[in-house]
């Protein structure tokens, strides 16, 4: 399970997705905190050899090295993912407000606009009859105007119409 699942299913596998994504950070502090004792363990002991403890010692300054490193790429990208988490709620906020705009020039009415939002979302006629607590009949006559004001023939050119407008901006 991958975070997008974890996050899909709450409570489901949310800490064995934690453990995986620190995994790296808790061996480093682990293997840190070993050395760190180990050394101090053989100081007090007396009975290891100066090379002894300075091989141990420079392994403990390089695992370190290494966790110090791991925790600001951590830091990183956490910051990367609350960017692009930013991004991504910024844009589809846009995309609603150039989808509504679009359906208002269309002249769709409150209803029409609602219900092409869940055509476009991949709802079923009957998902929206419950969603909007109408009959299906309701939906499909919805549907039905929403397709001869828009000039499309069906969910498929309709959802196409928006997607070529987000691709239309893609750099080549």
């Amino acid at each position: 399970m991958d975070i997008q699942d974890a996050e899909s299913h709450p409570g489901h596998g949310r800490s064995r997705v934690n453990v995986r994504r620190f995994l790296p950070t808790i061996v480093l502090a682990s293997a840190t905190l070993f050395f760190a004792y180990d050394i101090v363990a053989d100081l007090l002991d007396d009975s290891e050899s100066p090379f002894h403890i300075l091989i141990e010692a420079l392994v403990f300054v390089a695992v370190s090295m290494a966790l110090f490193a791991e925790l600001v790429r951590v830091r990183h990208l956490r910051r990367e993912v609350h960017r692009e988490r930013d991004k991504t709620a910024r844009l589809s906020g846009e995309l609603l407000e150039v989808m509504i705009r679009r359906f208002s020039g269309w002249g769709l009415s409150p209803s029409e606009s609602d219900v092409a939002l869940l055509l476009i979302k991949g709802l079923s006629m009957k998902e929206i009859s419950v969603a909007r607590q109408v009959k299906e009949k309701t939906v499909r006559q919805q549907a039905t105007a929403i397709y001869a004001k828009s000039g499309y023939a069906g969910r498929h050119e309709l959802a196409a119409h928006f997607i070529e407008d987000l691709m239309s901006h893609v750099p080549q």
